[in-house]
């Protein structure tokens, strides 16, 4: 049953029907009659529900951000590696486990050879991935299943916050768009004044169409709508910065995580986090706790690298 089949069942009206679309393009960038009510369901659980998962307060899946970027997670990881365990535009193209206790990993140009692999790529991108032997039937399912929705972020940059001024945080959301949700992610201490539009879902898709121009001026008309001020919003603009996931070649072309149609979960669900033969999955979609987010995403990096250890130590 898709998300949009249950609420009809539930004889949700028009209004929480618009409700649950937003809510579904900002989380997945999907509509309700596109995914599976199950899935999303399952998804809001892991989050410790939907207002938690919405939440800016404390421990709120909002409440966080990172001032200098979540690039910069990634740079302090590598200022602790010897650089050359560190390849770069090296996609994968193949693993081989033929070989007893061996993993043969294939790249355009390199042949790499172990014992163990942990795979964190997301599902979409597992799928160019050729595998020797293939793997089950139950695992290609679900990774043959997932999907990517419609998601992409434009951070406009102001001289100054005229929307504190007038007396708001600057958290929106729209039932018509073309930004399904918009967010203050300033960072006073560096006097940058930002509202970062997320475009999602077939209302975001539609956007994408259009010139970058268009792009920009139908972005900065709903801002001056939301705040009743179009002159003071086209006065105080600075710029915009584009982030469109759906040109990002290593999260298989989506963000921010990939989402099953009706009949996958209970039928394969299961097999998510289970490892083929000497490779283990990770990835944010195989978190018990806040799937689709960086949490779970590292979460789910422990849980792998915990298991890898204990079978190493087991056969060492």
């Amino acid at each position: 049953m898709t998300l949009l089949a249950y609420l009809h069942s539930r004889n949700a009206s028009e209004a929480a029907i618009a409700v649950a679309s937003i809510w579904s393009r900002a989380m997945l960038g999907q509509e309700p009659q596109d995914i599976s009510a199950l899935f999303f369901l399952h998804h809001c659980k892991a989050g410790g529900g939907l207002l938690q998962m919405r939440s800016d307060r404390t421990g709120g899946g909002q409440y966080l951000r990172i001032r200098q970027g979540a690039q910069s997670i990634a740079q302090g990881l590598l200022a602790l590696l010897p650089p050359q365990n560190i390849l770069l535009s090296s996609p994968v193209i193949a693993i081989d486990q033929s070989h007893p206790d061996l993993v043969v990993v294939q790249t355009a140009d390199q042949t790499l050879r172990a014992s163990k692999v942990i795979s964190t790529v997301p599902s979409p991108v597992i799928r160019t991935i050729s595998f020797t032997p293939e793997l089950p039937a139950r695992r290609r399912l679900l990774v043959d299943s997932y999907t990517y929705g419609y998601f992409t972020k434009a951070m406009l940059v102001f001289k100054h916050p005229f929307w504190v001024e007038k007396g708001f945080c600057g958290l929106a959301q729209s039932f018509t768009g073309p930004a399904s949700i918009i967010r203050d992610c300033s960072v006073p201490e560096d006097g940058c004044w930002i509202l970062t539009c997320f475009l999602s879902g077939d209302v975001g898709r539609a956007w994408s169409q259009l010139s970058e121009t268009a792009r920009t001026k139908s972005l900065l008309d709903q801002v001056g709508q939301l705040y009743s001020d179009k002159e003071r919003v086209c006065n105080e603009y600075i710029t915009t910065v584009w982030h469109d996931w759906t040109a990002e070649q290593y999260s298989g072309f989506g963000c921010p995580c990939p989402s099953l149609p009706p009949g996958v979960l209970s039928a394969v669900g299961d097999v998510v986090r289970e490892p083929f033969m000497n490779v283990h999955f990770s990835g944010t979609e195989t978190a018990i706790e806040w799937k689709g987010f960086m949490e779970g995403a590292v979460r789910s990096g422990e849980r792998a690298a915990t298991e890898v250890s204990k079978l190493l130590q087991l056969h060492s």
